[in-house]
């Protein structure tokens, strides 16, 4: 793994405990350590975009983000087609994880161009094929 990996920064939106733990233990192990968390869909596009009402500006820019679809207050695929929406995260990486076996979820996703979509929970072994952002390799 390159050093510079260690830097990347990562939300993970996920609402469940144990498949919150699971992502991160999985992060930790390929050494991506730089983790923030949100717990619902409407916390998640408070942290990446802020909130202009209130003049809150996005309180992180994450290289990463780990997206569950399932999510309270706003679910993972409208949060998706936020994120593809705004001129300042239209380009992120995105990583769907789910327990969905819907088809339509999966075209949705692809659509809106999502790096990979995986079954939860997440694993080391899944993470380390792909290709992260400022690097040539994840292994």
């Amino acid at each position: 793994m390159e050093d510079n990996m260690r830097n990347l920064s990562v939300l993970l939106i996920e609402d469940n405990c144990d498949d919150e733990w699971f992502a991160k233990w999985a992060l930790n192990k390929i050494g991506l350590t730089n983790v923030t968390t949100a717990r619902d869909g409407h916390e998640a596009l408070l942290m990446i975009h802020g909130d202009d009402r209130k003049g809150i500006r996005e309180s992180c820019s994450p290289e990463i983000i780990l997206l569950d679809l399932r999510l309270p207050k706003i679910d993972g695929l409208e949060v998706l087609k936020r994120i593809r929406d705004d001129e300042r995260t239209k380009n992120s990486t995105v990583i769907i994880l789910t327990s969905s076996e819907d088809p339509h979820d999966k075209d949705v996703c692809n659509r809106l161009g999502v790096t990979a979509f995986f079954p939860k929970p997440l694993t080391e072994e899944v993470l380390v094929k792909l290709k992260f952002p400022g690097c040539s390799d994840a292994s």
